[in-house]
């Protein structure tokens, strides 16, 4: 193992970074998880604890995760390039696959959401009763895999964890969902992504480095004009099916709409959010010349994603079908910004990652609450909650909000520099995706009137508001999105961050722009001056005697 030693720059650590500094930081957060989720799934329920022991188990297990995360965050070096954390093995060095994980400022950021929606996704299990040994081991399993996909720095690593990552998600869907063939459709979407992945990296490895797959060296140099482009529409194909954006969203409705919310919150925020990291990592960061030929196609299909996902919640009659629709607007939002390819917008992406993960999770998890504890899902039995529901109406409202970029949550610096970064090169798909927000405002309008303040139903049955572990998970989402959409560059005082919080922005900036370097347009060289000739002066012919 290999550890990494960042040079310690003075003007660019926060007040508490590089204290902690051990190498098998990843490996922890990663296998850790994994081995407590065996736990769980081995571990008989012993007596005493309600029928609560494995729900136990799994929360702490989600909250040290938080904190691995939360140190990695806080204790990464801001505004420097190159990986930290770094860990390396050699495994099977006849075909180039290391365990090789690190992360930069991009991966630390996502680990944090990761945590967090895990987390919040426990927190809304806490009366499943349904298997819960099963349930809970699965949805950890769930989480480690996604914390290997963000740490991963190793193409069949990367591999690995991302097929890993389906299986106890197809599980949780078959098992647990309650719509007749969810779990074929999800299967459908997500392995054809999962095949175009493992194309992607084959062909790369072929083309750019075959004995070495670490992705450092698989994005050293880029294929050929026509195999970049083929990789590139394969890595589109790898996302978007995740993401998920149109035409390839069919599986929404049924994971977000009809799973129980804990699966419905960890899904929305943090797994589907590794289609968008895999653009930005591979795609963006990689393909450059197939990142501009897709740029266009893929500001179209955000566009296009924006207003289907508005339209469709205009017309939508159930609760929770409607939060599935509205639920894709933040990944459009992350998909504008990776067609923008400037700085500024891929600054964007990567916020809009991190705050639409927290706003769709809010919106789904808020929404499947909702429905729950006011019996009905249908928007003309489940009507007139807000004087009975007071809390669930006003954290539902709170969801709505996020997922269109108001002031003051996560989603709102996201989206202003997605669409300042993008505009100059996209600008109809830039002002279509802005109307797609002014439209959804009509929608959570309409929602909110319907729910929340129109007349009540009396025949709808008795409505209880949100309990005790519903609140904490819904608030955990809240308040991650008002911290950091309230102080996106970390909360300072006299210049020294507070709570060894260097800002999202600040974590992400570098990285950002590295990968953006190539974008750059090429500077008109400007023509140097010629000197302007010395007039020779002839001497005067003397005079002769």
């Amino acid at each position: 193992m290999i550890p990494f030693t960042a040079p310690l720059l003075a003007s660019s650590s926060s007040f508490g970074a590089n204290v902690i500094r051990f190498s098998f930081l990843l490996s922890l957060l990663v296998w850790g998880t994994a081995i407590m989720a065996v736990v769980v799934a081995l571990l008989p329920a012993p007596r005493g604890l309600g029928g609560h022991a494995h729900w136990w188990i799994a929360f702490w297990t989600a909250l040290g995760e938080v904190g691995l995360a939360l140190t990695a965050y806080a204790q990464f070096t801001a505004f420097t390039s190159g990986l930290q954390f770094e860990e390396r093995w050699p495994w099977i060095p006849g075909i180039g696959v290391t365990y090789h994980l690190g992360v930069d400022g991009i991966s630390a950021a996502l680990l944090v959401l990761n945590g967090l929606v895990g987390l919040a996704a426990v927190l809304a299990s806490w009366d499943h009763r349904d298997r819960p040994r099963a349930y809970f081991s699965l949805l950890l399993f769930a989480q480690a895999a996604a914390s290997g996909v963000l740490a991963a720095q190793n193409g069949f690593l990367l591999l690995f964890f991302w097929i890993a990552g389906m299986v106890p998600v197809l599980i949780l869907v078959a098992g647990w969902c309650r719509r007749s063939g969810a779990v074929g459709r999800l299967a459908g979407y997500w392995g054809v992504g999962a095949a175009c992945l493992l194309l992607a990296v084959l062909l790369l490895a072929r083309a750019v480095s075959p004995n070495n797959l670490d992705l450092s060296a698989l994005t050293s140099s880029a294929p050929a004009r026509p195999l970049q482009l083929a990789i590139g529409v394969l890595l589109v194909t790898a996302g978007l099916t995740r993401m998920p954006l149109v035409p390839v969203h069919g599986w929404v409705r049924d994971v977000f709409a009809t799973s129980p919310a804990g699966v419905g919150v960890l899904v929305a925020g943090s797994v589907s959010r590794l289609g968008g990291y895999l653009l930005v990592r591979l795609l963006a960061g990689a393909e450059h010349g197939a990142s501009r030929q897709l740029a266009p196609w893929l500001g179209g299909l955000a566009a296009l994603t924006v207003l289907y996902a508005v339209l469709t919640a205009l017309s939508a009659g159930d609760l929770r079908r409607l939060a599935a629709r509205l639920a894709l607007i933040p990944g459009g939002v992350a998909v504008l910004g990776l067609a923008g390819l400037t700085p500024l917008s891929l600054d964007g992406t990567v916020m809009a990652l991190f705050g639409g993960g927290l706003a769709a999770a809010l919106l789904v998890g808020a929404a499947a609450t909702t429905a729950e504890r006011a019996g009905a899902a249908e928007l003309g039995r489940a009507a007139g909650l807000a004087g009975r529901m007071p809390k669930l109406t006003w954290l539902l409202f709170a969801g709505c909000l996020a997922v269109l970029g108001i002031p003051l949550l996560a989603t709102f610096p996201a989206a202003v520099m997605v669409v300042l970064g993008s505009i100059r090169d996209r600008p109809w798909e830039t002002f279509a995706v802005l109307a797609g927000l002014v439209l959804g405002a009509a929608a959570v309008a309409r929602l909110m009137h319907r729910v929340a303040f129109g007349a009540p139903n009396p025949e709808s049955p008795t409505p209880s508001d949100a309990s005790l572990s519903e609140s904490w998970y819904l608030g955990l989402l809240v308040g991650a999105l008002l911290w950091v959409g309230l102080a996106p560059g970390g909360p300072k005082l006299l210049g020294v961050s507070l709570f060894l919080d260097q800002g999202v922005v600040n974590v992400v900036n570098s990285p950002t722009a590295d990968l953006a370097a190539p974008y750059a347009p090429t500077p008109v060289p400007t023509p140097t001056p010629r000197p302007t000739p010395t007039p020779s002066v002839t001497p005067a012919a003397s005079p002769s005697p």
